[in-house]
């Protein structure tokens, strides 16, 4: 008799969890909307049937909304993920969908306690970085080498600005923070002549709100002038460790190639992420990597880099050849930046190392 109760207590907490809506966090961001919409499609592509709640939520780089001349993104505490990853701790929403460029390098992410993980990335965007100004702008702004001297170029990210100076040093660089919309402001209020931003969210964003870019032109920049940030252009899906349910949902629309790809970087990233060169350096150095998937050959090319802040200094890693697996991957990335430590040396990380 106990067994047959058990049975249907079992039974019956089965059939709520499947019938139960799928709680999805989001920030409350435009941009944000957009890319938990994405997700939301794809699992009722999967499975039409489901219930889907979808959760809004601020972050605090919600709440602050614009500011310019702060100090490199790298040299603060800037939280694009906490509160919704909390959320997901406290059972609050199932899933949260994340940018993965913005989660932190999975060492520190959750203070490193591996509660949540990644069940599923959406196929990758536009990897690349590209440079917005004023539709009334010349040419010379579709390049990071043909900008005016002294041109004023919004970005708040350390990764951008070193490249940046390594290649222009006499550039002014504005720290613009804030959601995409509010730092497009920027150059319509004057503040600055051109901004460096994402080219996925960008384009996720013209193509939902096509205003926006009203009166402004963007150009792609190439990896040889400023190399991507790792994972940049994926949307991934997080969820508590434990929750097998939601994971088997949403690795039925996971994409292969991103995943692979994020594996790589992520690993470079977190391999990378515990070096701070110096006690007056918040953040870890600025660092840059992309795998991608040469459609012609099929096989994989990686390219990572570390920097110093002011640019003087910058490492590369490149590897090419097959790869199979996530685990493949994460063995690429942890590879690549062993390579790139041991060339280091303590020289690169040594006095004036901010330079």
């Amino acid at each position: 008799e106990t067994r047959k109760i058990r049975r249907i207590i079992c039974a019956l907490v089965t059939l709520i969890l499947l019938t139960r809506a799928l709680r999805i966090g989001s920030r409350s961001s435009p941009l944000a909307r957009i890319q938990a919409q994405k997700v939301q499609n794809a699992l009722l592509k999967d499975e039409t049937s489901r219930n889907i709640e979808m959760v809004e939520m601020d972050t605090t780089s919600d709440q602050d909304g614009r500011s310019i001349g702060l100090k490199p993104l790298g040299a603060q505490s800037i939280d694009f993920t906490g509160s919704l990853d909390q959320a997901l701790l406290n059972n609050d929403i199932d899933a949260a969908v994340h940018s993965l460029k913005d989660v932190p390098p999975f060492s520190r992410w959750n203070h490193g306690e591996g509660t949540l993980k990644i069940a599923a990335c959406l196929a990758r965007e536009d990897p690349s970085d590209v440079i917005v100004s004023s539709l009334s702008s010349d040419d010379r702004y579709f390049s990071i080498g043909t900008l005016p001297q002294h041109a004023r170029l919004g970005t708040s990210s350390a990764r951008r600005q070193a490249q940046i100076l390594a290649l222009r040093g006499d550039l002014h660089l504005c720290n613009v923070r804030g959601n995409l919309e509010a730092r497009l402001e920027a150059i319509h209020n004057g503040e600055v002549d051109a901004l460096i931003l994402a080219a996925a969210g960008l384009k996720r964003l013209v193509r939902k709100q096509p205003d926006v870019l009203q009166g402004l032109q963007y150009q792609s920049i190439s990896s040889k002038e400023i190399l991507s940030a790792a994972c940049q252009g994926i949307v991934g899906v997080a969820i508590r460790s434990s929750d097998t349910n939601t994971y088997e949902i949403c690795r039925g629309i996971n994409d292969k190639y991103a995943g692979i790809a994020a594996a790589t970087e992520g690993s470079f990233l977190n391999a990378l992420d515990s070096y701070r060169p110096s006690d007056n350096w918040k953040g870890r150095p600025p660092l840059a990597a992309l795998m991608v998937n040469d459609e012609n050959t099929f096989q994989w090319n990686f390219k990572g880099l570390i920097a110093r802040p002011g640019g003087g200094k910058l490492l590369r890693s490149n590897w090419k050849g097959d790869c199979q697996s996530v685990e493949e991957a994460e063995e690429i990335g942890i590879a690549c930046a062993s390579d790139i430590l041991e060339r280091a040396g303590n020289e690169f990380f040594g006095d004036g190392w901010m330079k």
